[in-house]
């Protein structure tokens, strides 16, 4: 990578993410986030438009979700790295987004250091996986049952998206506007999880996704 700069596409709709995510990279010569997207829509546009050799995207973002819009990367620009970076530390969520096709998933509170450091080694044509995900891979390969045996590891993606942000305290209306889907959705996807997860109060989602560590 030396004497190259790589261009990146930071797709997040918090400004004072993207910002900070850029100040980040300004202390290096070889990152640069060149474009930025509010949201899943606008970042499949601007990919269409110009060329770049790294994606960050929210896991969490208006419109198209993540997970569709890491599909879509996947098919119509196949050698296209993307890492997601997120606030949700579920671990087999994380190792969900790899398997579908992203190179890294980075947590929000992770220090800058080793932001550079992954996005260096994806750039480089590797995946990047942090201790516990590594951890948890093993635990897969060694015990398939094991990764089976929680109620919510049976959600689906989307699922699993709002169930976090509803056991973080993050109201229906403010979750159908993040995720420019209806109001209805989300309580038909809230529906879903509580009949997974046998349970009928938001009060038990927090607690929950704080004894297994999906929220903190």
């Amino acid at each position: 990578m030396e004497g190259k700069t790589s261009r990146i596409i930071i797709a997040d709709d918090h400004a004072v993410v993207r910002t900070g995510l850029q100040l980040i990279l300004d202390e290096t010569t070889d990152l640069e986030i060149s474009e930025e997207a509010r949201d899943g829509d606008e970042l499949i546009e601007k990919l269409k438009l110009q060329q770049f050799d790294l994606v960050i995207m929210d896991v969490s973002m208006p419109g198209k979700d993540a997970m569709n819009a890491l599909l879509e990367i996947n098919v119509s620009w196949p050698d296209l790295p993307v890492v997601i970076f997120s606030m949700n530390p579920d671990e087999l969520y994380a190792i969900r987004m790899i398997k579908n096709g992203a190179h890294a998933y980075i947590n929000k509170e992770t220090k800058p250091k080793q932001i550079i450091e992954v996005l260096r080694t994806v750039l480089n044509g590797k995946k990047y996986f942090f201790p516990n995900q590594l951890l948890l891979l093993g635990e897969m390969v060694s015990n398939p049952e094991s990764t089976k045996a929680l109620p919510h590891h049976l959600l689906t993606d989307r699922e699993s998206q709002i169930f976090s942000m509803l056991a973080s305290g993050i109201r229906k209306t403010e979750i159908a506007e993040k995720l420019g889907i209806s109001k209805n959705t989300i309580g038909n996807h809230r529906n879903n999880i509580m009949k997974k997860l046998n349970m009928s109060l938001n009060s038990e989602l927090t607690r929950y996704a704080l004894r297994h560590g999906i929220i903190h």
